[in-house]
């Protein structure tokens, strides 16, 4: 069973996003997985053709769950808005449907769309012991540093169980900035923080976690699912150096 208390210490955990479109590319994925290192496993929903298909959509997540059965399984649906996919307005629907499946640890919930949506969705997951992620995605710019701690802060009033926070930055003084904030709210929240800045200019983002905070990286196993992603094989790696540089 997940342990959320295990993502505050050690080692940043290695998440392989699944970005099928259809049931055979599902079966490809999870194949490929065999060599490839993961901590977590999160499924990119708003990749899959039939996504509000209610029996396509759990036939596939019971393969996932006969096929890896004790792995810890995100499920993302990232709408257009924040760099994802689809747009549906069945989010709030798909996502209860999921909960309700009893076969997930954690959900990500862009928290920007809304208090009454999100506490929803919140609410229903804790009844099935399933950890929400409150995220948040700009792929334009990097905020502010004021900016980014309140969105920290907003996560913790709607009482999310891991916050995160990706920006794209234009300069080396972004990346910057989003090290010094993951460093702060780290320190001050007691939910574990991920962040990135993405690009390869933010690539020192995704193997510094250990020294600044971030609790969860994520690396591919086939195709990356955001700017300047790299293997998970390759990040495990490197993470095993930082580390012993540490």
């Amino acid at each position: 069973m997940f342990n959320i208390k295990e993502l505050k210490s050690g080692l940043p955990k290695v998440c392989v996003p699944l970005l099928p479109r259809n049931f055979d590319e599902l079966k490809q994925e999870l194949d490929v997985l065999n060599d490839v290192y993961y901590d977590i496993i999160e499924w990119r929903i708003d990749y899959y053709d039939d996504v509000e298909n209610t029996n396509v959509l759990l036939e596939a997540l019971n393969y996932i769950r006969t096929q890896l059965p004790k792995c810890t399984l995100l499920v993302t649906f990232r709408t257009i808005f924040e760099g994802g996919n689809k747009i549906t307005e069945h989010y709030q629907d798909i996502y209860q449907l999921l909960i309700k499946s009893n076969k997930i640890d954690l959900l990500d919930i862009e928290f920007s769309r809304g208090d009454g949506l999100f506490l929803d969705l919140l609410s229903l997951a804790h009844q099935h012991n399933v950890y929400v992620v409150a995220s948040y995605h700009d792929f334009s710019s990097t905020p502010s540093k004021q900016e980014m701690m309140f969105k920290f802060e907003k996560m913790a009033t709607l009482q999310a169980d891991i916050f995160k926070l990706a920006v794209m930055p234009r300069n080396v003084e972004d990346v910057l900035r989003l090290l010094e904030v993951t460093y702060l709210a780290n320190s001050k929240y007691k939910q574990p923080i991920v962040t990135m800045s993405m690009s390869k200019l933010g690539f020192i983002s995704r193997m510094s976690g250990e020294l600044f905070g971030s609790a969860i990286t994520f690396g591919s196993s086939k195709e990356a699912s955001a700017p300047g992603q790299i293997s998970a094989n390759d990040l495990h790696d490197l993470l095993q150096l930082v580390h012993k540089g540490l």
